[in-house]
């Protein structure tokens, strides 16, 4: 009977022992709560409080959508000006991959370009609006970088907030 007993705590014991092994291993590969490694471009800034960089559906990105969201009062801008513009862009997921404002402590540092220079969902939804005005672009794919995007970041369907600040 002695032998039994013992045999039944070395069995308890080993289980024991697994349970705890398996426990640890559980907890070891349990995803981690903290926030994942920055780069620079968490830092980047949407540079006008109009709009925010935020998720959006993809899928539903199938076409040009131009929202106004403060009218301009300048001139008219065409498809072959060129434009001084401060800007954000963003992708599906929300994360921004370029902007005019580089820091929340930074000021915005328009850029100038030809409109006819830059990606066709910019041409296409900025002709037609005035200088002092702000617009949020939602570009699908085709319009955007299509499928070789400069970056993995700017890949897919992207959203802009664009103002344009003078017509050169």
């Amino acid at each position: 009977m002695e032998n039994k007993n013992k045999l039944t705590h070395i069995v308890l014991l080993v289980l024991a022992a697994a349970a705890v092994a398996l426990g640890l291993v559980y907890f070891a590969n349990k995803p981690s709560a903290e926030k994942p490694v920055k780069t620079a471009q968490d830092n980047y800034q949407v540079f006008t409080k109009l709009v925010k960089a935020k998720k959006f559906d993809a899928e539903k990105a199938t076409e040009l959508k131009v929202e106004e969201l403060k009218a301009g009062t300048g001139a008219v801008i065409s498809e072959n000006d060129t434009i001084e513009a401060n800007y954000t862009g963003w992708n599906a997921k929300g994360v921004i991959f370029d902007t005019t404002k580089k820091t929340a402590d930074s000021d915005t540092t328009p850029i100038e370009f030809p409109l006819s220079g830059v990606i066709p969902g910019w041409t296409k939804g900025l002709a037609g609006k005035k200088v002092g005005g702000i617009y949020k672009l939602t570009i699908p794919v085709d319009l955007a970088y299509g499928e070789t995007p400069p970056t993995e970041d700017s890949a897919g369907p992207l959203q802009f907030v664009i103002e344009i600040v003078a017509k050169k």
